[in-house]
């Protein structure tokens, strides 16, 4: 079947906007719920704009029924569909976290015997309080730490996953632990936390923000020089700017500036719009957002503001 958003990124240059039309109808009850052989009608009713359902004859769901067909799209307008599929590894593996907050964790103390490069199996010594009623772990590394473009203020630290452990027991103030696996070298300092399930809306219904932002892309996905459609970027907007997930993002690079031929003064360019970015986890001061769409090579230095 299809979908109304499908729809509408095909048909709409601003797709993100269907669901202010469905949300005004009763007719689809589930917007995801879109069988092939329907018609869909857009119809003005006393000024508003209505959705109009025409069921078309249903088939066995089992019966799959296949025609030579050509298919044309408008790559240019079109906003993708959002496969989380794409960042879920990254988001289960990294996350942004405040940095006084990571810094008060419960961290490993030392390995049992003594080692300083630990591995699945080995047995190591915790200090701090721990999770009261949890048994299972992650461990983790501080990775980048991001500061304000302006000020110079950290803003956030990035946290990398590189292990699990369980719980075997407490003792004289220190626990320990038993790793039952690791991605990269486990070594005394490294951070533990909960180790939660991987919170991911599949629902996400993008919409611009609420209030006019402006800020700046200070961190792209593993350290890279660009980014391009489907990768991940940090951005220096959070929840106290009014950033939430969900929130569409223009892309914009900075207009350069050049010298005026004939005044001989510094000119300023326009910004030119280049991609489009959907927030999918935020802090207070710094957000992750996926490229969803890029004409051009984004980098560090980007705006990233209200579309």
């Amino acid at each position: 079947g299809d979908t109304l958003w499908d729809i509408a990124s095909v048909y709409l240059e601003e797709a993100w906007q269907w669901p202010q039309i469905w949300a005004l109808n009763t007719d689809i009850a589930n917007p995801h719920l879109i069988y092939p052989g329907d018609e869909i009608f857009l119809v003005m009713i006393d000024g508003q704009p209505r959705l109009r359902l025409q069921r078309g004859e249903r088939v066995d769901p089992g019966v799959v029924k296949r025609v030579p067909s050509i298919r044309r799209t408008n790559a240019g307008v079109a906003i993708p569909a959002l496969g989380l599929d794409q960042i879920e590894a990254w988001l289960a593996k990294v996350k942004i976290v405040n940095a006084a907050d990571f810094d008060r964790l419960p961290y490993i103390l030392a390995g049992i015997d003594g080692k300083t490069l630990l591995k699945t199996g080995d047995q190591f010594y915790v200090k701090g309080a721990l999770a009261a009623g949890m048994s299972s772990f992650k461990i983790y590394q501080p990775g980048q730490r991001y500061v304000d473009p302006i000020t110079g203020a950290l803003i956030g630290l990035e946290a990398q996953e590189v292990g699990r452990a369980r719980l075997l027991s407490e003792q004289e103030g220190l626990a320990i632990l038993k790793i039952t696996n690791v991605t990269e070298e486990v070594t005394p300092g490294d951070r533990l936390m909960i180790a939660e399930g991987l919170d991911l809306d599949a629902t996400l219904f993008p919409q611009p923000p609420k209030n006019a932002m402006s800020g700046q892309i200070i961190g792209l996905r593993s350290d890279g020089t660009i980014a391009a459609a489907h990768s991940v970027v940090t951005i220096d907007l959070g929840l106290t700017d009014g950033l939430a997930v969900g929130d569409l993002l223009a892309v914009a690079r900075p207009g350069d500036v050049v010298k005026d031929p004939v005044t001989g003064k510094a000119v300023t360019l326009p910004d030119q719009t280049v991609g489009q970015l959907l927030v999918y986890q935020t802090l207070d001061q710094m957000a992750y957002a996926l490229v969803l769409k890029a004409t051009a090579a984004v980098k560090i230095g980007f705006l990233a503001q209200s579309p």
